[in-house]
């Protein structure tokens, strides 16, 4: 499995403030976060950093749990290595006789920090 890197350099945390939701949201975040808790998806963390969250309303009417990352994203380094170009992905597979697709629940959450960037992610 892969780990996702979060390469700020020796840059200071920014510190976005927290946004406000109405009351009547605050149960429904309190639902989210500890589900996502009980799932292990998220830990509690008491690190310098902390991002806003923002619910979104989904089709179904259901609501997603979104984290506004632009001030992380913002001092982060980016990686220099290209993403393969399409054409080249398509020539790899010519001629192979067997494909399989994966559909993930809530693929964003898939991919694992690193241990030590995920106070980076708070």
């Amino acid at each position: 499995m892969t780990e996702h890197r979060i390469n700020t350099g020796n840059h200071p945390p920014n510190k976005p403030y927290p946004r406000r939701f109405p009351l009547a949201k605050k149960e429904e975040v309190e639902r989210l976060v500890r589900e996502m808790v009980d799932n292990v998806i998220i830990e509690e963390s008491s690190g310098p950093r902390a991002s806003p969250i923002v619910l979104v309303k989904k089709k179904d009417g259901s609501t997603r749990f979104c984290v506004d990352y632009r001030k992380l994203n913002e001092i982060t380094i980016r990686d220099i290595y290209p993403l393969p170009r399409l054409n080249d992905t398509l020539d790899a597979l010519n001629g192979s006789q067997w494909f399989s697709t994966v559909d993930l629940k809530s693929g964003y959450w898939q991919v694992e920090i690193q241990a030590e960037d995920r106070e980076k992610t708070a």
